[in-house]
């Protein structure tokens, strides 16, 4: 009789996706923070802390004239002007007048070299950009589960189902044998030399040795959960002199060795499974983040427009919530034939999470929409 599941690897799954949860969490937590960090230590190049509290404009202002004029942009002779003299001119000596003219100079500067400004060019005239190697980093520590993880889930899904098919075919082979050759497979002594016995004795040898090995292999992706594993099958004598004192002997072996092959199918069920469908969506949808927000930042760098955003922080949450939500869901049929899993569909998510939200924000809308459109009954007068 088949041994029922330990809960052993069942509990140790459970522990497993709290300890990921607990360090998706504090990913999620701690983006915020360091870019709060991040912008309090970077200030724009060239402004020092004084009391006048228009040196900050000035800075920007001769960034962006600086820019332009590395970039061959023109620019007024008034704008250049009014920022030389503001600098050149001693704080005791503004007034009104230069104030104003440098805002003004600021304001068309600002205006000649959009969509850039001088945040987004102090930023990108760095040399190694800070929030660009935070996300570099966020994204190679999530390759460093998803990859290995991922990996496993497919190897083990496969041996799980050469497993399968090596039991089946163990179980078909031993009942033809049995239909064959009658009761204790001597029933029909007429038929124990021919050539299908013989071939279907062998291939159950071969099968039960095939299924030693893939049990063995499979325990490797298992972190040891296995059973012990049972002894090498027994070779099937030279010539097969007495074919029904050999399937006798290869029957409780091959339990054995089903046994033991099946619950290594029920451990990957349950560990692989509640990885596959739990948490690796989660770190896939966190994984596409970081593939967008690194293009982007690719692209704006190049532009120089790149600025950091607060928004980054809430398309981690709304990955993570989706890729939660995508990993309770089958394969996604595309058409008649072609399909796509939940992770790919949980990366898509997180690589595009401004077109989920518009996604789901019409889906809500046409349901209001047909909640209101319905007519509602009318209610039945009593009788008088």
């Amino acid at each position: 009789m088949e041994t029922l599941l330990s809960p052993q690897p069942l509990f140790s799954a459970i522990a497993l996706s709290a300890v990921v949860a607990v360090i998706a969490y504090g990913l999620v937590r701690s983006l915020p923070r360091a870019r709060a960090r991040m912008s309090r230590q970077q200030p724009i190049t060239g402004l020092t802390r004084t009391d006048n509290p228009y040196d900050a404009i000035l800075a920007k202002a001769e960034l962006l004239l600086t820019y332009a004029a590395d970039n061959g942009m023109e620019v007024g002779e008034t704008e250049r002007r009014a920022i030389y003299n503001f600098r050149l001119t001693d704080k005791k000596d503004q007034n009104a007048d230069t104030v104003d003219a440098l805002y003004l100079a600021y304001t068309k500067l600002s205006r000649a070299v959009t969509p850039r400004t001088a945040e987004s060019i102090n930023e990108t005239s760095r040399e190694r950009n800070r929030g660009v190697q935070k996300y570099r980093k966020i994204a190679l520590v999530l390759s460093l589960f998803v990859i290995p993880f991922s990996v496993l889930s497919f190897v083990s899904a496969a041996m799980s189902d050469k497993i399968g098919k090596e039991i089946d075919n163990g179980n078909s082979l031993i009942l033809q044998l049995r239909d064959g050759l009658g009761p204790n497979f001597a029933g029909d002594k007429g038929k124990l030399n021919d050539y299908d016995v013989i071939m279907k004795t062998q291939q159950l040898s071969t099968t039960m040795r095939a299924l030693h090995e893939t049990g063995i292999q499979i325990s490797y992706t298992l972190f040891g959960l296995m059973p012990p594993t049972p002894p090498d099958p027994k070779p099937i004598s030279p010539g097969l002199a007495n074919i029904p004192e050999t399937i006798t002997k290869m029957i409780p072996d091959f339990q054995s060795l089903r046994q033991f092959g099946q619950t290594g199918r029920d451990l990957v069920a349950v560990i692989y499974g509640a990885i596959s469908t739990c948490i690796l969506p989660v770190f896939y949808a966190l994984l596409g983040v970081c593939a967008k927000l690194l293009g982007q930042f690719e692209q704006q760098i190049r532009t120089r427009t790149y600025v950091q955003s607060e928004a980054n922080s809430a398309h981690f949450v709304v990955a993570a919530i989706a890729g939660g939500v995508v990993g309770l869901f089958n394969n996604f049929t595309l058409g008649q034939s072609a399909s796509i899993s939940p992770l790919a569909i949980a990366f898509l998510i997180g690589f595009s999470v401004d077109v989920f939200l518009s996604f789901l924000d019409t889906l809500s809308q046409s349901f209001l929409r047909r909640s209101d459109t319905e007519p509602r009954s009318k209610p039945v007068p009593a009788n008088a």
